[in-house]
């Protein structure tokens, strides 16, 4: 399990680089780690597998492949049981939130994100997201409300947002 989350990020690392076939060759790792799993890893395998191939193909320009395997492993996730902390790192909703927004469907990202935000109140990155979107749909007075809620989430953060995820 460990080793295989190191090819995770070290594949989400290299995509974020461009660094494509290196990437590629991570997620090879994770999709042969998942394919031999045990079952009680291979939910969480399931969803690093989709979340790289998702973070792939976004850094590649192809959103709507980045959609499908965030849609994937947000499937995987919400049939999970919930633990504290959750099984897997961060929620999903946030990648295919901002996927969603990049691919100029931000009324389907707002959707996303409201319900983040119904499973994580005032989660800053959630609230960040939701703030694009509404702003994106042109929703001024909505999208200040939610930039007050996220400036109150967010004021002891010493990292300024550009996305609900990196």
């Amino acid at each position: 399990y460990a080793s295989t989350m190191a090819h995770y990020a070290r594949g989400v690392a290299f995509a974020a680089t461009g660094k494509p076939a290196d990437a590629a060759s991570e997620l090879d790792a994770v999709k042969q780690a998942a394919a031999a799993a045990s079952p009680a890893d291979k939910p969480v395998l399931d969803i690093a597998m989709h979340a790289l191939m998702g973070e792939i193909a976004q850094r590649g320009g192809r959103l709507d492949e980045a959609a499908a395997h965030f849609r994937a492993a947000l499937a995987i996730e919400d049939g999970m049981l919930y633990f504290e902390p959750p099984t897997w790192y961060y929620p999903i909703r946030h990648s295919l939130g901002a996927v969603l927004l990049k691919a100029g469907r931000p009324a389907e990202a707002e959707v996303v994100y409201r319900e983040d935000l119904k499973r994580f109140p005032e989660n800053g990155w959630a609230l960040f997201g939701l703030m694009q979107t509404l702003r994106a749909q042109g929703k001024a007075a909505d999208a200040l409300a939610v930039d007050a809620q996220f400036r109150e989430a967010w004021k002891d953060a010493d990292v300024t947002l550009t996305a609900s995820r990196f």
